[in-house]
């Protein structure tokens, strides 16, 4: 019996989890969840593109016919001896663009929700932030490698149902082989040509073709990564003797989960990969958050998003 241990990709089977909820349900689910946990958490981090009467003036210019008279400065009026206003500096729009794995290997899950749930979860999540904002977010999803997705950016409530909808139908073919994230982010590239914001949605592998796809996308746009990762991946319960599975490649290997030999080298394997990920992420500067299929990933989230002044033009 072989003692080596699969790749970190690896599974028994996927898990069934609940019910996926309907595209709907899901949102709504979401938003209440956001707006119970994460107002006192995103409050401020973020200049409003429509301050009142009362916010920072950035602009002192003489006024003109039009302006609002709300912004004359009358202190400066009365020493300059002639009508003068401050004006808001006005934040323009942000578009952001998510891209969702939709591989094979994102099917699996162990306990309430598989990672592709989870995913969903997530979009739905930063979609509800960003239109909260008046912001847009289009969304691209990928399930071999070419962009079998492309929803252009919205900011309304019905868009982002449409667009979980759509994620939702992107269904991985019966077609051995690793996904090709990499061609998926470069293509991205290409899409998304205006500056913003790019969220990579996947459970992320680790390869030199992806960091370089990365690294393009951003220097051009805030770069934030969501690894979405299940326990099992990290660690085995003593289960004997199982057959295991790669869900890309469908390889399979039969392997004793209580030889201790196979448990430290999964534990090495498993510790290389996550070190191998974060410094990839951190050399292309991108925010890397992991969220967990058995984990709270709205606090997750909202840290993400409020690290840094959040998500940003």
């Amino acid at each position: 019996m072989s003692t080596a241990p699969p790749p970190p990709s690896a599974a028994a089977a996927p898990s069934p989890g609940a019910p996926p909820l309907s595209p709907e349900a899901l949102l709504r689910r979401v938003e209440l969840r956001i707006g119970h946990r994460l107002d006192g958490v995103l409050q401020g981090e973020r200049r409003g593109r429509r301050p009142g009467p009362g916010g920072e003036p950035t602009v002192t210019r003489t006024y003109q016919p039009g302006d609002d008279v709300r912004w004359i400065d009358w202190p400066l009026t009365a020493r300059a001896g002639e009508p003068t206003v401050r004006v808001p500096e006005l934040e323009p729009v942000l578009t952001a663009w998510a891209l969702v794995d939709r591989s094979p290997s994102m099917a699996f899950g162990s306990a309430v929700r598989t990672k592709a749930q989870l995913a969903s979860e997530a979009l739905a999540g930063l979609g509800v932030v960003l239109r909260r904002r008046g912001d847009r977010l289009g969304v691209v999803a990928t399930a071999h490698g070419d962009l079998d997705l492309v929803r252009p950016p919205v900011g309304d409530r019905r868009g982002l149902v449409a667009a979980l909808r759509a994620v939702e139908s992107v269904v991985p073919e019966e077609t051995p082989g690793r996904t090709d994230l990499a061609r998926a982010a470069r293509t991205l590239g290409r899409v998304a040509r205006h500056r913003g914001a790019v969220v990579l949605i996947s459970d992320l592998p680790v390869s030199s073709e992806l960091e370089s796809a990365l690294g393009v996308l951003a220097r051009r746009h805030q770069l934030i990564a969501l690894q979405i990762g299940d326990p099992r991946e990290r660690e085995l319960p003593v289960l004997g003797a199982v057959r295991m599975r790669d869900m890309e490649t469908g390889a399979t290997r039969l392997v004793d989960t209580a030889d201790p030999r196979f448990r430290a080298r999964l534990a090495q394997v498993v510790a290389e990969d996550e070190a191998a990920r974060a410094a990839m992420l951190a050399r292309v500067r991108a925010r890397h958050v992991r969220l967990d299929t058995t984990g709270d990933w709205v606090l997750e989230l909202a840290r993400a998003l409020a690290r840094g002044g959040g998500v940003r033009a």
